[in-house]
């Protein structure tokens, strides 16, 4: 059976913070998407529970009916991912963000199901794209999701990864002959994430390789803080607070308070000025405004800056100059906002702009790419080779709950250092090394993820300081971290996926 099996395809998908999408693989004409019932190429990432009946929504649908009890709605549960003991209460009802997301791929799973027959259409083979930024708790909560949904999932790659992908197979359609070299920079600004990556693609007869040259980017910067930022705006101007508001009325006033500043920020970037107009904002209240762009734009300065800043440290952690970059990839709808545009441009320069590709659909697109080369490793004529780098820091949590860094972030892969240690109480006979991977000298659940432990017992008791302990780190190509504890001759060894 070959990778264009009409019903039995294989996959990607985008798990997005605001919307998500699917495609399939098509010899002959690459991927696909796959639109939803209503006939759209993307879905809306949001769940909403009816309490009435305890059945659960996804989409479009799920937004509208949650406007009108927000209490029963969650957008954005993809922000929720590196929270593993959070629940989210819809309607009364506790869910974890890996059951919620899990829900919306199976929604979009589901549209594409009910195009055939029943029981016809499965998916021989899915990929789930996660950011490159995200560590390694929230990669195997995505990849627990996609196990949830019974999506066939076959890997997990990363979104800018996907997009290159995509680019590189326009490329080679177009010169399938010609060898060449480019420096890529993937700038990925979605609903709720940042990812910054820059590549080198190598293309020639018989290989495609990607090498990861440096990463950056904010998990928890997106379109959903522009829309806070302008719906902060549009309180401030229409002259409303919601200070003091009772919870009911507090979360539907703020559900269409985010509405009307979701249209705004879309209409404000086709046109300098848009009228704002909210009825009954609260039960005795109206807003009606005009808003400019030049005001939306004031209000999300201090995340352009901080997107300034995340392209300014990537050039020196990649040891590449702007100039030296061939291509740019914009991903993401907020990409597209004009001062984003704008500040990208100034940047590298706007004719760098890739603009035959979707930004909101090429990640499910290279995806599904992927798909068919882990399925078929033939199908491409060419073997994908991808080099990366560490995104996080790896390291041990030592006394005093300190992080203490082995392998730093930005290391070439594959690679392995090794650290001598001592132990710091008296005839200590017993060892836990924590593993962690993330930023900052102290250990903290928001900057660290906890990816495994190492148990050493029976060691000889001996004074502090005395006991020799060997700490080797190795990743391989794959991204796989393996850990060796060496003490005294016993010597113990752990394998662990930490992407």
């Amino acid at each position: 059976m070959g990778v264009d099996s009409d019903t039995n395809p294989v996959l990607g998908f985008d798990l997005g913070t605001t919307f998500s999408a699917v495609a399939r693989w098509t010899d002959g004409r690459g991927p696909r998407i796959i639109q939803n019932k209503t006939g759209l190429d993307t879905t809306q990432s949001v769940v909403y529970r009816n309490p009435a009946n305890d059945e659960m929504i996804v989409g479009r649908i799920a937004y509208h009916r949650g406007l009108m009890s927000p209490e029963n709605m969650i957008v954005g549960v993809k922000r929720l991912m590196d929270e593993t003991a959070h629940n989210v209460h819809l309607g009364g009802k506790a869910f974890t963000p890996v059951e919620l997301s899990a829900m919306i791929l199976k929604k979009i799973y589901n549209d594409a199901k009910s195009q055939y027959p029943k029981g016809v259409f499965s998916s021989r083979g899915s990929v789930v794209t996660v950011p490159f930024y995200f560590k390694a708790h929230q990669i195997d909560n995505t990849r627990q999701a996609a196990e949830m949904a019974d999506i066939n999932c076959i890997g997990i790659i990363q979104e800018p990864i996907a997009a290159s992908l995509l680019y590189a197979f326009q490329l080679c359609e177009e010169h399938s002959e010609q060898e060449f070299s480019q420096n890529i920079l993937v700038f990925d600004l979605g609903g709720g994430t940042f990812d910054l990556t820059l590549f080198h693609l190598e293309h020639t007869k018989t290989e495609l390789i990607f090498e990861v040259l440096g990463a950056g980017g904010d998990d928890r910067l997106g379109g959903m803080d522009f829309d806070k930022c302008l719906g902060d705006v549009i309180l401030e101007k229409g002259e409303v607070s919601l200070q003091g508001l009772d919870p009911v009325l507090f979360n539907k006033a703020q559900k269409n308070l985010f509405e009307h500043a979701v249209n705004a920020k879309i209409a404000l970037g086709a046109s300098s000025e848009y009228f704002v107009a909210i009825p009954f904002i609260l039960p005795d209240k109206h807003i009606e405004i005009s808003m400019t762009r030049g005001e939306f734009e004031k209000s999300i300065i201090h995340y352009l800056h901080k997107i300034e800043g995340i392209i300014d440290s990537l050039w020196a952690k990649a040891g590449v100059k702007p100039s030296e970059v061939d291509r740019v990839i914009r991903v993401g709808g907020s990409s597209g906002i004009p001062c984003v545009k704008a500040l990208l441009d100034d940047v590298v320069g706007g004719e760098k702009v890739w603009g035959n590709i979707n930004p909101s659909t090429s990640v499910a697109e290279g995806a599904s790419m992927y798909a068919a080369y882990l399925d078929d490793k033939e199908f491409f004529d060419k073997e994908i080779i991808i080099r990366t780098r560490t995104c996080h820091a790896l390291g041990l949590k030592t006394a005093g709950d300190y992080f203490t860094e082995i392998i730093p972030a930005n290391r070439k892969t594959p690679c392995s250092v090794k650290r001598l240690f001592t132990t710091n109480e008296d005839n200590a006979t017993s060892l836990d090394i924590e593993i962690f991977q993330g930023s900052g000298r102290i250990v903290k659940a928001e900057t660290h993820s906890h990816i495994g432990t190492i148990q050493i017992t029976n060691l000889p008791p001996r004074p502090a300081g005395e006991l020799d302990i060997e700490v080797n780190f190795k990743v391989n190509e794959e991204q796989i971290l393996s850990v060796t504890v060496t003490a005294e001759g016993h010597r113990k060894s752990t394998t662990l996926n930490y992407t």
